[in-house]
């Protein structure tokens, strides 16, 4: 180790005959350059190590990624039921489609605005 002022210097050893070691050396030879936290080998080790301890630092959002995936999964099934609740299917015989009637006309604008609505929760 070697320390001057403050810089930090240290080597990294890496066995490629060890999978994890060769996974590291594959991930850091692709690293994108050209993104500011890649730009070097200790740009990217360091914001490696960063977000590292920092994903140990907070288990607690690995248990609530999954309360809160479920919560989203119950309110879309919900406002799914409420609205196909309000969704009235009529038959028209063949050939009539292009012939709305005043009743038709307003039905579609009422289902168009539920459509709306139902798009808006997202």
């Amino acid at each position: 180790m070697n320390k001057k002022g403050n810089l930090f210097t240290t080597t990294l050893r890496l066995n490629l005959d060890n999978a994890q070691d060769m996974e590291a050396w594959n991930n850091l030879m692709s690293a994108d350059s050209t993104q500011p936290e890649y730009s070097s080998y200790s740009r990217t080790i360091v914001t490696a190590l960063n977000d590292h301890f920092t994903r140990l630092d907070q288990p607690e959002q690995e248990e609530w990624t999954p309360a809160l995936l479920q919560k989203v999964e119950e309110t879309v099934r919900q406002t799914i039921i409420s609205t196909m609740k309000e969704v009235t299917v009529i038959a028209t015989p063949p050939g009539s489609e292009g012939k709305a009637t005043k009743g038709n006309a307003e039905q579609a604008d009422e289902t168009e605005a539920t459509i709306e609505a139902f798009l808006d929760c997202f």
